[in-house]
Order: structure tokens, then sequence, then C-alpha cells
């Protein structure tokens, strides 16, 4: 009984730090037109902290990002930066934390 006990314990915490992992995650999001990326300083930018969701990668799902692009995303480690092509925009990705 003692083990099977432990064994669940483990198991709730393992679940619990992988949980409080992802809330402390936070992006740098930049979004450049397609067409006007080497010509306009101009761009969206905005930091998405992860506290403020449910789940993992909500906010991208919410946006319609590819279930390939939220996998590559969700991988990032701190300082990565990743660039995805999306509906005739450029989304530059940076994990800041």
């Amino acid at each position: 009984m003692l083990r099977l006990f432990k064994l669940g314990w483990k198991r709730f915490v393992k679940a619990f730090q992988s949980y409080q992992a992802f809330q402390q995650r936070i992006w740098v999001v930049s979004i450049q037109k397609g067409d006007q990326q080497k010509k306009s300083v101009f761009n969206d930018t905005c930091l998405v902290n992860e506290d403020c969701f449910d789940t993992p990668m909500h906010w991208m799902s919410d946006k319609g990002y590819s279930a390939e692009s939220i996998k590559k995303v969700d991988k990032m480690k701190c300082s990565q930066v990743l660039i995805i092509e999306f509906e005739n925009y450029r989304h530059s990705l940076m994990r800041v934390k």
C-alpha cells in the first residue's frame, strides 16, 4: 500500500512540476506583414505569458497556428528564436523565460 502511495505521489509531483513549468514560460512575439519585412520597421510586437492561460500553448491554438508550429514552439529553449510564416505574415517568436 505504501509503495502505491509513493508511486502515486511521484506521478502527482511530476505532473505538478510540468504544470508549473509551462506557466512560467514567456515569449516575445513580433509579427510583420510578408511584403513589408525588408522595407518596414513597423510591426506588432507583444509579450505572451502562459500564466494567463489554462493549458500549454493555448494562446497559439486560439490564434489558429498549425499543430506542427505549436510543437516547434513548445520545444523552444530560453533565448531561442523561431520564425513562422503564417497567413502572409512573418511571426518571429523568442522564448525569454
